[in-house]
């Protein structure tokens, strides 16, 4: 075991860097967290979270449908967040 001993100027220094670091990495975090959420365009992967269909059939169906936006640019479709979440509430069984 090694055991550090620093002087409280130094303690007090280190601490001033790490938290300096821990801010800026959170911030960071938020920022490309924030980023993902402002974005409307999600992955097949990213919509099955908000609509938990696993068949690629549903999914057809919902592209033909119209029930869901999405865009197509060669074999990768991506999905409208807003429009997954309209269809969520649109199909809201209240009792």
């Amino acid at each position: 075991m090694n055991v550090i001993v620093l002087d409280s100027e130094a303690y007090e220094a280190l601490k001033t860097e790490i938290k300096g670091a821990v801010k800026l990495a959170l911030r960071e975090f938020l920022q490309e967290r924030q980023i993902g959420i402002n974005n409307d365009w999600i992955s097949q992967k990213e919509a099955q979270t908000l609509l938990p269909y696993r068949s690629k059939t549903s999914w057809q169906k919902f592209r033909d449908t119209g029930a869901i936006v999405f865009s197509q640019s060669g074999r990768k479709i991506m999905y409208s967040r807003s429009s997954i979440m309209k269809y969520l509430n649109s199909n809201i069984v209240k009792f």
